[in-house]
């Protein structure tokens, strides 16, 4: 696959039958490893509701018959991917005591294709309208039913009476909403970006993306504004895993990417390929190994291996543990925008007058200092210092800010 191949991918909107063609060679028959202990089927979507199209690929799912973890990994497959397409992960999560869905949802348009786009919320329209169904964007038409979250509570509602015994009802606070806190979500390509789009919004379990999340604009040269934009799930909760070689979207890209998110470089990359878990406690790990039967660099991180296998179970399983310069601040602070390219604007119930502020680097080297000239309102300026990670304290709370 070359360059110009890379190229078109990234830049023609209309990518669906080349993704479609891609997938259709995404196979895993490689792997070897025993599940005996897992059950898995298929739950076709117009099973759950008989509004849905009876032609839809089918919902896969998976559960251990012995050990229960109790949480939920909600995987969500690439573009024009079916759910066939990553048994092996399912299984594999399963095997690790997961109850698993494998979501089948509408995924034809490529969010890389949305990276010309002259509309700076371009990637957040397609975000919202693919993951809630909100009529937004220009790029993909999904109603409330079909999408994501609809697909994922109606299965879910659907597993419950069908296997009253299996608990499926601990993942729903009731009949419509999700319970996050139990459900690790997680994809891969735009299924990543989906998975993180959630965590935006909900304080999920974990969010795991692979390959992805690819939502970089070619025209504005910068990360999708929503990643950019604060969330509620704990940075400390994010793993990225990218291949170097990536063709779809570059590393350096998807470096931005994560880099607009936050877990880097609060988290440091780690080469998988030469280390092993804990990868010195990274959540933005690497690879660059061949992708074989799954025919792109980009679909390697889903292949099996030794290698992905050990990536998996970290990503899975490890302790959640915050990162010490992942500080909260306060409910009763407001500040804007970031991340920033010059000026923090600090907005707080409190009256600031005369407080001193501190700003420090990753390093916790002080850079800036000074004293708020208002009582609720005080502006910092961020323009003479590197892009990176900063460290904001003011009257005992500290809070993080990117500057870019």
């Amino acid at each position: 696959i070359g360059t110009q191949f890379s190229q078109n991918i990234m830049c023609n909107p209309k990518t669906t039958t080349t993704m479609r063609n891609i997938f259709s060679l995404f196979l895993f028959a490689t792997a070897t490893t025993c599940f005996a202990q897992i059950n898995t089927f298929f739950v076709k979507p117009i099973q759950t509701d008989i509004n849905y199209s009876a032609v839809q690929d089918s919902n896969l799912i998976v559960r251990n018959t012995t050990t229960n973890i109790n949480k939920l990994f909600l995987f969500i497959g690439g573009t024009g991917s079916n759910t066939n397409s990553y048994q092996t992960i399912s299984n594999f999560a399963g095997n690790l005591g997961y109850d698993v869905i494998n979501l089948s949802y509408p995924n034809t348009v490529a969010a890389a294709s949305l990276g010309s786009s002259s509309d700076s919320m371009a990637f957040n329209k397609y975000r919202q309208e693919v993951c809630y169904g909100t009529p937004l964007s220009v790029e993909v038409t999904v109603d409330t039913l079909n999408s994501i979250y609809t697909r994922t509570v109606k299965l879910l509602n659907y597993l419950n009476i069908t296997y009253p015994t299996q608990n499926w009802n601990q993942y729903l606070i009731n009949a419509t909403t999700l319970d996050w806190s139990k459900i690790a979500v997680g994809g891969h390509s735009q299924g990543g970006g989906h998975a993180c789009y959630f965590a935006k919004f909900n304080d999920v379990e974990r969010v795991l993306m692979f390959s992805s999340p690819n939502d970089y604009s070619n025209f504005f040269s910068s990360s999708a504004n929503w990643l950019r934009t604060s969330g509620i799930t704990a940075m400390s909760k994010h793993f990225a895993y990218l291949n170097l070689l990536d063709e779809i979207v570059t590393f350096n890209k998807q470096l931005t990417n994560i880099q607009g998110l936050g877990i880097y470089p609060l988290y440091d990359t780690t080469y998988v390929d030469i280390s092993s878990s804990p990868y010195s406690n990274s959540h933005c790990l690497y690879t660059t190994q061949t992708p074989g039967l799954a025919i792109l660099y980009h679909n390697s991180t889903m292949k099996f291996s030794s290698i992905n296998n050990s990536v998996w179970t970290y990503m899975l399983t490890s302790n959640i543990t915050t990162n010490i310069n992942e500080i909260k601040i306060s409910s009763e602070f407001s500040i804007y925008p970031n991340p920033t390219n010059s000026i923090i604007n600090i907005n707080s119930e409190y009256n600031l007058l005369g407080k001193t502020y501190i700003v420090q680097n990753l390093a916790g080297q002080t850079v800036l200092t000074g004293k708020s000239s208002n009582n609720n309102f005080f502006r910092i300026d961020f323009s003479l210092l590197e892009n990176g990670i900063y460290f904001v304290s003011i009257d005992k709370n500290t809070f993080k800010v990117i500057k870019q």
